[in-house]
């Protein structure tokens, strides 16, 4: 037998670094930065530096943070870094960041950039922003979960009131935390936590239908604008007023001319209160838009694809252009148009009064 095959063959273990983050905690509603780092027995500079919360504006319900095994500090290392430097920026000696087996790194090897270390008993001073917002160190611990958001999609509009038609506030990043303030319909006043409010679609905040439920109704918001558009391209045909010959009766709208299928819009937001067969009109849609203001839109090619009871915004889709008509009615149609009345408290004003 040879000295070999008679002494056992010793394998040195891979080497199995412990993470410098435990597990993960799913915040809820209601609980403070405070109470979840004594929850896990760690420190609240240790909870807040692990998880960036100096970047969030929101400290919001159902996020992940990760959960240190020891207080300190996580870093990332950029170009021009020593472990001197490092050592001295959070106050400890650069043994502690080397015999911190989770970092894998040996005294005399370059550091690799963009990597992430963990420092134990590393410190780091509080934004004086986050101190002066919050109230100090006690207001950071006390920071207390709310319901949020979270921006699904680039360049999203954050408006003044619950609809397209409100002014535009400004546009929100995607990925940014929003705090759920109230609701309207199928919009969500939103707050960006450093004071800012707004309306945002709900469908745009990545909400469920519960999430959405949850949120408490509101009608305080500012008045709807009175935004018109036009409710169909083409060539106006026929004024308001008194036509000549040979009809010389009254026109009570705008005749606004096209090709068949041509688009109709509703001309301001309100509530159909009428759609279908019209008298005089044939193919109609009738609009409510308060304030004694109504608008009708007559001679559609077909039935109109809203329904009686819809809020319309402005320029929405409500019909087709046609040239359907209800003689019993009195209605009479030459040819493809739109026909565009406006009345307040049930009298025919003219439309160019309110069309930009």
């Amino acid at each position: 037998m040879s000295e070999s095959e008679a002494l056992p063959q010793i394998r040195t273990p891979d080497l199995v670094l412990a993470p410098a983050f435990v597990e993960t905690h799913v915040v809820a509603e209601g609980e403070t930065l405070g109470q979840i780092a004594a929850q896990y027995h760690t420190s609240v500079a240790a909870l807040f530096w692990s998880n960036d919360i100096a970047s969030e504006s929101v400290f919001a319900a159902g996020q992940e943070l990760r959960i240190p095994r020891l207080a300190g500090v996580p870093h990332v290392i950029a170009e021009g870094e020593t472990l001197d430097s490092i050592a001295a920026q959070f106050g400890v000696r650069p043994q502690a960041i080397t015999l911190f087996k989770s970092n894998n790194l040996q005294s005399g090897e370059p550091l690799l950039v963009g990597g992430e270390i963990f420092i134990p008993n590393g410190s780091a001073p509080y934004p004086a922003d986050i101190l002066t917002r919050l109230g100090g160190e006690a207001g950071i611990a006390s920071l207390r979960a709310v319901a949020a958001g979270t921006v699904q999609e680039a360049e999203t509009n954050l408006r003044v009131g619950p609809g397209r038609a409100y002014a535009k506030i400004g546009t929100l990043d995607a990925g940014k935390r929003l705090k759920l303030l109230a609701r309207h319909e199928q919009w969500v006043k939103v707050e960006d936590g450093i004071g800012q409010t707004g309306w945002v679609r709900a469908d745009l905040l990545g909400l469920s239908a519960n999430a959405i439920a949850a949120v408490p109704e509101t009608n305080d918001f500012p008045a709807l604008p009175p935004v018109w558009v036009w409710p169909a391209h083409g060539s106006v045909t026929s004024q308001f007023g008194w036509r000549s010959a040979p009809f010389r009766s009254f026109h009570d709208g705008l005749d606004i001319a096209n090709a068949a299928w041509t688009k109709i819009y509703a001309a301001r937001r309100g509530e159909v209160y009428e759609s279908g067969w019209c008298s005089g009109f044939g193919y109609c849609v009738k609009i409510d838009h308060g304030d004694g203001i109504t608008t009708i839109y007559g001679h559609m090619i077909k039935k109109p694809p809203v329904k009686v009871g819809t809020m319309v915004e402005a320029g929405d889709l409500i019909g087709y252009m046609g040239s359907t008509y209800d003689r019993s009615g009195g209605g009479y149609s030459t040819g493809v148009h739109l026909h565009f009345t406006v009345k307040i408290n049930g009298k025919a004003v003219n439309p160019m009064k309110f069309l930009p």
